[in-house]
């Protein structure tokens, strides 16, 4: 049987789509998260409001610039951190050894159109935020974490305040 891929464009469209499988955490019965899955509908949708709205001003209301930057932090910092195996430091001489990332890949992974995507990287290289590397990829900068810091340290609150008001529910 032929698999057709569904691309970001397609997916938009249809933002409701169930994945194939319901995933349910760990020790938490189907049942249970059935019979509160419009509680938990509610906690997403205030946390995933509060997170649109806090990058929404943190970026002046470029969500595509937020988007195009979270991915390029993405690809550059994964192999910090491995489900399996946490947090893995690397380094080559005392620097961080990101892995980089194009136009083409961000465009095709977001669905962002390559155009939008290079004028976002200009600005992102304005900003201080990313560096353009001699063979056209993308990292990071040391600036991200100062730039970020308070905006990262809000967002683990909530994330950490809504997965509790989760836990509550699942448990109640």
């Amino acid at each position: 049987m032929l698999r057709t891929r569904r691309t970001p464009k397609d997916r938009a469209a249809f933002p409701t789509e169930l994945p194939s499988g319901l995933r349910i955490p760990a020790g938490v019965s189907p049942e249970t998260y059935a019979s509160h899955r419009d509680v938990l509908s509610i906690l997403l949708l205030r946390f995933m409001t509060s997170r649109l709205r806090a990058m929404y001003q943190a970026y002046d209301g470029d969500l595509t610039l937020c988007l195009v930057l979270g991915e390029i932090a993405s690809r550059n910092t994964e192999r910090f951190y491995d489900e399996r195996r946490g947090y893995q430091p690397s380094s080559f001489n005392g620097q961080r050894q990101y892995l980089p990332c194009n136009a083409l890949s961000i465009s095709d992974v977001t669905g962002i159109p390559r155009e939008t995507v290079r004028r976002k990287l200009a600005k992102l290289v304005d900003l201080g935020w990313i560096e353009k590397t001699p063979d056209d990829m993308y990292v990071i900068t040391d600036r991200i974490g100062t730039v970020f810091a308070a905006f990262d340290d809000s967002q683990t609150y909530d994330l950490m305040r809504t997965s509790e008001q989760i836990k509550n529910v699942l448990q109640s």
